[in-house]
């Protein structure tokens, strides 16, 4: 059967005159409203929330990490000049005194300007950092996908909450007008000596008790809107005003089994982990790959002379080496040591994740089915509180009965209000968290 609010089956008049919003103002604010649907919301918090930004400079240091495992692999040119004034003593660089005294030469003037180049022609240690420099880039852009999941997961749960509030506030409303006319009721019946006292008492009673409630509900309302607008990091004094309603969603069926392989195939944090094995794979093979020789070529061109007394003359030296490391102290084989221990810890990490997520599928699922009967029993508890209530109110006007049965039954309504409101939320919560539990909060929610 078609759900309907808990709004619409307590005061359906109601329902149709006003829409479903909430409006949080501060003194003094000067703000517009801001109309917020869900995607709305959604969208402000994935454009302006701090953790977004901070997970996109994250991912651009990753991108800069690769460039500059990159560029050492890549050809490099420096160019240079001096100018030096030299005057020099010969005998110290024959080793002997010469005849007649210190050998001198200068001073002199002499110049040098050119280009050197130089570029690894095999270093596979090198190699294998660019590739795990790849691999960081991908687990950060896989970890900014992390953040935006996230933070999708916490604006529909605080958006769900003040719909809840909303609810609560105006099936609290509801509540409160039908106490005062009772009350009246009860006041006019004592007056014609119908009614006593003690039914007046009860029925002001009830009253208060109803104010009660819908202070406590407009104080939910509040506060889920202060976190809302904390999360879409707006101007705490913006007045909100909710657009959506709170009402049975439509839920497409999944078997654990299909959405646990959605959750293996779009859960960001998989990738994340994903991407960090293959980089740790990568620095595991770097290190092991310091034992082998690495090949360099190095050139220079230079234009040198004295100057100013004679042209410069061009000359060139071109050097190809070959470097094997004999004995590092243990530092390849600590290394590799490291490098394997942190791979090591990241394939926990992914066995952990996976077994958490089986977990939240199934968590969530179990929710949904509990809270979509729930609804279903609510929504019938609701009807049979409203009916209850009409009776019982039409024997307090026939004078056949006291306004016992009357208070009884507002409490009954408050009752089924509330659980029929709890049910709509958690219904909606599962949604989004089986969703979450898929990797799939964003293309569900946003797009």
């Amino acid at each position: 059967m078609p759900q309907r609010s808990a709004l619409e089956l307590t005061k359906p008049a109601f329902s149709l005159a006003f829409m479903l919003v909430a409006t949080l103002s501060l003194p003094g604010s000067e703000l517009p409203v801001l109309h917020l649907t869900l995607k709305e919301a959604l969208r402000i918090a994935l454009d302006q929330n701090p953790q977004i930004h901070r997970s996109l400079l994250t991912m651009a240091q990753s991108e800069e990490d690769r460039r500059m495992a990159r560029a050492a692999l890549l050809l490099t040119v420096d160019a240079f000049g001096s100018l030096q004034k030299n005057k020099l003593n010969l005998d110290t660089f024959l080793g002997e005194p010469s005849k007649g005294g210190p050998d001198v030469v200068g001073p002199y003037n002499w110049g040098q300007i050119g280009v050197e180049a130089q570029i690894p022609l095999f270093d596979l240690n090198l190699w294998q950092k660019w590739q795990a420099a790849q691999e960081g880039e991908a687990a950060a852009k896989a970890q900014t996908r992390t953040v935006r999941e996230g933070i999708t997961a916490l604006t529909v749960g605080q958006y769900l909450r003040a719909l809840r509030g909303l609810e609560s506030v105006k099936a609290s409303e509801s509540r409160v007008e039908l106490a005062q006319a009772l009350e009246k009721l009860a006041e006019d019946q004592q007056t014609h000596g119908v009614g006593t006292k003690l039914d007046t008492l009860r029925s002001q009673v009830q009253l208060q008790n109803e104010r009660q409630r819908l202070i406590q509900a407009q104080t939910l309302l509040k506060t889920s809107l202060f976190g809302l607008s904390k999360l879409m990091n707006v101007d705490p004094n913006t007045p909100i005003e909710l657009a959506d309603r709170l009402a049975a969603p439509e839920i497409p069926a999944f078997t654990f089994e299909q959405a646990y392989q959605n959750g293996l195939n779009a859960r960001p944090e998989l990738a994340t982990l994903e991407a960090q094995k293959k980089a740790a794979e990568n620095l595991q093979n770097a290190a092991r790959s310091l034992h082998l020789p690495t090949v360099m070529l190095n050139g220079s061109f230079t234009s040198v002379g004295l100057f100013p007394s004679e042209p410069w003359v061009p000359v060139y030296q071109i050097t190809v080496g070959v470097k094997v490391p004999l004995f590092t102290g243990g530092l390849i084989s600590a290394q590799v040591a490291k490098a394997k221990e942190e791979l090591a810890k990241i394939q926990e990490d992914r066995r952990d994740a996976e077994t958490q997520m089986g977990l939240d599928v199934q968590v969530a699922q179990a929710e949904l089915d509990s809270a979509r009967n729930e609804v279903e029993v609510a929504t019938q508890t609701v009807t049979l509180a409203n009916e209850a209530l009409t009776q019982a109110r039409h024997r307090f006007e026939a004078g056949v009965s006291n306004n016992i049965e009357v208070i009884n039954a507002q409490d009954e309504l408050a009752r089924a209000n509330d659980n029929q409101i709890n049910a709509l939320y958690r219904l909606n919560q599962a949604r989004a968290d089986l969703a979450k539990a898929m990797g799939q909060m964003e293309s569900l929610f946003v797009q």
